[in-house]
């Protein structure tokens, strides 16, 4: 299904965060992080819940149909309480919106559409053990949604972010809407610049240089905003790099943009966001490439 890609055109206030709920402990998560966002930057939240469709091989008979939605749409009220009663004790406006489906994440995608600032999502899905690994329903939103997007996998303050610059023109933009987020919320930054190690080797004086360079540029950026930064220059596989790095820095929150300047691993950060996504322990903010 082809989609309408749409652009900020500039626009990089914090003003509407979208968070899909199902009720496991992942997307409580999510909530607990987009709380923390809203009340900082006075943002509004949609809490949007997918009721599953029943798909079965023979019709049942209504009465048993109309048990089985009352209990499912009872169900859905429950999530949407719960989260609902979260943002309120966080003085944080929400709405709740639902819908029935057999896709969930063609649904979110699709509410997606209407420009919320950012996307909170949890990590796993309903009934996944593994708090750190993707879900099948986030990694396709993940993968094809046009606007930013926080998976959370820790709930935390925000106060340490490592942002991941490339040169490219979408980690410029990855830069910009981390600096709105930092503004607001009061973070520490690190920049990080990963030149791979196979230019290194050829040129470590030209992959010393071209790294600074990057660094220098997102520095500028983030001074015009009247924010300050520490930088870091590292050499070797940027998707591993970038996942060792945050976890020793302790840091809680990686930001990357979706697409860099090529393949995975060819210079600097290229498309290893899937590596980072998945394998990361803290919270990943994506910001997609606008064609």
């Amino acid at each position: 299904m082809s989609r309408k890609l749409l652009i900020m055109k500039g626009k990089e206030s914090m003003e509407r965060i979208l968070v899909p709920v199902d009720g496991s402990r992942s997307s409580i998560k999510a909530e607990e992080t987009a709380a923390r966002i809203a009340g900082k930057t006075g943002a509004t939240v949609t809490v949007f819940h997918v009721m599953q469709e029943l798909v079965l091989g023979d019709p049942l008979p209504r009465n048993i149909h109309d048990e089985l939605m009352d209990s499912i749409e009872q169900h859905a009220r429950l999530i949407e309480t719960n989260a609902l009663s979260l943002f309120r004790e966080e003085k944080v406006k929400a709405e709740a919106k639902r819908t029935l489906s057999n896709d969930p994440a063609e649904s979110i995608l699709n509410l997606s559409e209407k420009d919320p600032s950012l996307i909170v999502m949890g990590a796993s899905g309903e009934g996944m053990l593994d708090p750190y690994a993707l879900g099948s329903v986030t990694k396709k939103v993940v993968r094809h949604a046009t606007h930013p997007m926080l998976i959370a996998k820790e709930v935390t303050d925000l106060l340490n972010i490592l942002v991941c610059i490339d040169g490219s023109k979408n980690s410029f933009k990855a830069l910009s809407f981390a600096a709105e987020l930092v503004a607001k919320m009061g973070s520490n930054v690190t920049l990080l610049s990963i030149v791979d190690k196979r230019i290194y080797d050829h040129s470590p004086k030209a992959a010393e240089k071209a790294g600074q360079a990057i660094l220098s540029r997102a520095l500028k950026t983030l001074g015009k905003k009247k924010l300050k930064a520490e930088k870091k220059l590292e050499f070797g596989s940027p998707s591993e790099t970038i996942v060792r790095f945050a976890e020793k820095g302790n840091h809680d929150l990686i930001v990357v943009g979706s697409r860099g300047l090529g393949t995975v691993d060819r210079f600097l950060l290229g498309s290893v966001s899937d590596h980072v996504i998945n394998r990361a322990k803290c919270s990943v903010l994506v910001v997609p490439a606008k064609d």
